[in-house]
């Protein structure tokens, strides 16, 4: 990765001698014509050199921490072909869709719990990772993956290809939740499915509404198992935090988080009988 030209010692070196140019001529003004330049313009130098000193700092960290995430994929990712090989090519990863490391969590947990129904909130490369690998396994487990944007549902769809999983357009709609109005899929798709053993939220996005992906669980609650597993990707977000937290306090869930680049959160019901809580 190339770093950016303000992030180099180099830039630094360069910052440091032009700041000294300016302080010899703040003085050589103040000398030269009386003018009281030199104590305040020293001051606002400083000030200015300790936030660059400070964004150099944040950005070196940061760029540390992009190398290990960047490993951490590739390791995941090799994980992921170590368990199955894809019949498909398989779209693209990180950014707004999910990381290497998500679906490994998602895949550890299918071998670990073995569930019969699984759905999604939020349709993509995770839906085809769960279809090739339900497809290797031959798997009888039923696995539906929502979206509400039937052009995305439809490029979703021409890469999956176990007869057990199926992409649903499901538009969003309104919905009253304790008074107040909430947009989510259109749950009436999954009308029949049975209990849901594992729910997947990585939808809808952020922009549609504050705390987007709150209604999952008030809309879905009657229809998990006993035993359903909630796993939630992009919980370093401060909305994915305050539902965790909100559904903990509401419908007396608990929580387990997982290290990954986005933030991962695995959530069950309490005194359920799973390993994890």
């Amino acid at each position: 990765m190339q770093h950016k030209l303000y992030t180099t010692f180099a830039f630094f070196k360069r910052a440091i001698a032009f700041s000294a140019f300016v302080v010899a001529g703040l003085a050589l003004a103040e000398w030269s014509f009386g003018l009281p330049l030199f104590l305040p313009g020293l001051t606002l130098l400083i000030f200015a050199f300790a936030l660059l000193t400070f964004r150099i700092v944040q950005l070196i960290f940061k760029f540390q921490l992009d190398r290990f995430h960047d490993t951490n994929q590739v390791e995941s990712l090799l994980w992921l072909y170590s368990r199955f090989t894809p019949s498909v090519s398989l779209p693209a990863m990180r950014h707004y869709a999910g990381s290497p490391d998500f679906l490994k969590e998602l895949v550890s947990h299918f071998y670990r719990y073995r569930p019969q129904v699984i759905v999604e909130a939020g349709s993509g490369v995770s839906s085809v990772i769960l279809s090739e690998l339900l497809q290797a396994e031959q798997s009888t487990a039923r696995h539906y993956a929502l979206d509400h944007l039937e052009e995305y549902a439809n490029l979703t769809k021409e890469k999956v290809t176990n007869p057990g999983s199926e992409v649903l357009y499901a538009p969003l709609r309104e919905y009253q939740i304790d008074g107040k109005s909430w947009k989510w899929y259109d749950i009436s798709v999954l009308e029949g499915i049975g209990q849901i053993d594992l729910l997947i939220i990585d939808g809808p996005p952020e922009t549609i509404q504050k705390l987007a992906r709150y209604p999952a669980l008030p809309l879905l609650k009657d229809k998990l198992s006993e035993n359903a597993l909630i796993i939630l990707d992009d919980t370093n977000r401060q909305d994915e935090q305050r539902i965790i937290q909100r559904w903990k306090e509401e419908f007396g869930m608990a929580s387990k988080s997982i290290y990954t680049e986005k933030g991962t959160v695995v959530m069950g019901w309490k005194g359920s009988g799973i390993r994890d809580f």
